[in-house]
């Protein structure tokens, strides 16, 4: 029986989900930033501004829909250090209904004071009580936002000089970041897919996303341009602002830095593949065994593959595509393919 890990109907929507403008720390206007996107064969990108949340579907067009999104900054204030050597948690919330645009947990200070579009848009707020923001009990926010119909996006630890300590805990997330392509062309190692394998690794059913958190200092064309690098591919029946969500909290989607996949697959404890031309095709588990698919010469490109598990300690597969350039596109860990839920694999506690 042929079972779809990525849905068989539907379309594929590009989406970037972590995007900075004007009204916080960005340098171009969320009307720029639709231009710029779509001319890059994007659908759909959540404005996420620090810590104001804003209604944009102003910007919704037939080809075109912005998700209400804002990115929370907690600072790990136990040190007294300068901020660049202080641990932080930053974390996209993305609101379910597009107009729900009052941030549960305000506080002030964490606000880009110094932007005009920052102060005209945090007037609303005005009154509001504070919301102490606890870096060590960040769950408490994270459930605030559930409960206020937020979905929650755990963003680059690389750069927030984050351990397995700092994140191992978090509950309520439904992904985090693989790669953050603004802050890896900034220098930094932001391809964290070691982090999200220690997620899974502990029973957490998350997806993974690539990201760009664009500011646009550097102009289209320069190395540090730091737009339409990390993106994701919604599978959906229709560019719709509740559709879209919903594909989101299932997991309908795959992340990546360049490499796209067509259509995945299992049937017959066989994972089958196909892709834009990849180097290498991997399916890798919870254990230390995977299934790998590459040309049969140097060099030599392909396009699909077809990946057996049977044996494999399956508690958990992913897809990992790599393209000549080095790209990759990665799956989130399926829990529920290759016979797993028959039980005829290992099923003891998972590590911790």
């Amino acid at each position: 029986m042929r079972k779809y890990l990525i849905p068989e109907g539907g379309n594929f929507y590009k989406a970037n989900m972590h995007c900075h403008s004007v009204i916080s720390d960005g340098n171009l206007t969320v009307e720029q930033l639709k231009d710029l996107y779509k001319s890059h064969g994007y659908s759909i990108v959540a404005f996420t501004d620090h810590n104001l949340l804003v209604d944009h579907s102003d910007l919704n067009d037939e080809n075109f829909m912005a998700i209400t999104g804002y990115e929370a900054d907690i600072n790990d204030e136990r040190y007294d250090r300068s901020w660049n050597h202080t641990p932080c948690t930053h974390i996209c919330f993305y609101a379910k209904d597009p107009h729900n645009d009052v941030i549960p947990c305000y506080n002030p200070k964490y606000v880009f004071d110094s932007s005009p579009e920052s102060y005209k848009n945090a007037q609303k707020y005005l009154g509001t009580p504070d919301y102490t923001r606890n870096y060590h009990n960040i769950n408490n926010m994270i459930k605030e936002h559930n409960e206020h119909g937020f979905l929650a996006c755990f963003n680059h630890p690389t750069w927030s000089i984050q351990d397995l300590d700092d994140f191992r805990d978090v509950e309520g997330i439904f992904a985090m970041e693989v790669y953050n392509h603004g802050c890896f062309v900034a220098g930094y190692p932001e391809i964290n897919e070691f982090a999200y394998e220690e997620m899974y690794r502990r029973g957490k059913k998350i997806s993974c996303i690539a990201s760009d958190d664009n500011h646009n200092r550097y102009p289209e064309g320069h190395p540090q341009f730091d737009s339409c690098g990390g993106f994701i591919m919604i599978k959906a029946d229709k560019l719709e602002y509740g559709t879209i969500m919903q594909v989101l909290e299932n997991g309908d989607f795959y992340a990546s830095m360049g490499p796209e996949i067509y259509e995945l697959y299992v049937e017959d404890e066989v994972v089958h593949v196909k892709t834009s031309p990849a180097k290498r095709i991997t399916l890798l588990t919870y254990g230390r065994r995977c299934s790998r698919a590459t040309g049969e010469k140097d060099g030599e490109l392909i396009t699909e593959a077809a990946l057996p598990t049977l044996g494999l300690y399956d508690r958990c597969v992913r897809i990992r595509v790599e393209d000549e350039y080095g790209r990759i596109a990665w799956t989130k860990a399926y829990f529920d393919a290759c016979g797993m839920e028959n039980g005829r694999y290992d099923n003891q506690a998972f590590r911790r």
